[in-house]
């Protein structure tokens, strides 16, 4: 971990190896509670995984309206779900590829039954935290 000083406070820098995985669902009605409960589960049921369990260290929601071309045009509103999965740099691809081809198997099943596709997109990246440290405490003066 770095440590970096600026004026009178110290910050810490730690970097970490993060993987973003985005599904792409239709959005609708009768996918969300579903999908709500799936993540919920994901996140809180960390604690007492079994190794080897997909679990996800973070997630946000956003929809788009889009077009893609199949077998015919779809336009529709897009739900996209970004995952965030802590990794360790010397995790290997196909763990990694094993813990997204599970949660795509999980969501296919319990959340998007009625869906004829789910799209994954999956894109490494680096990651910074910035940790302030405590504040400087304040000293007193002698008059």
């Amino acid at each position: 971990m770095n440590k970096l000083t600026s004026g009178n406070c110290d910050v810490a820098i730690e970097r970490r190896t993060i993987e973003c995985v985005e599904i792409y669902l239709p959005k609708n009605v009768e996918n969300l509670s579903e999908l709500y409960r799936y993540l919920r589960d994901k996140m809180m049921g960390r604690a007492g995984a079994a190794p080897g369990a997909a679990m996800i260290d973070g997630f946000s929601l956003y929809e788009v309206d889009g077009a893609f071309y199949g077998d015919q045009i779809y336009e529709e509103w897009t739900l996209v779900i970004r995952l965030l999965l802590l990794t360790d740099a010397d995790a290997a691809a196909t763990e990694l590829d094993a813990q997204v081809g599970t949660i795509g198997r999980e969501i296919a099943t319990a959340v998007a039954r009625n869906e004829q596709e789910l799209w994954i997109c999956r894109c490494p990246q680096q990651m910074m935290i910035f940790r302030q440290a405590a504040p400087p405490t304040a000293t007193a003066v002698e008059e």
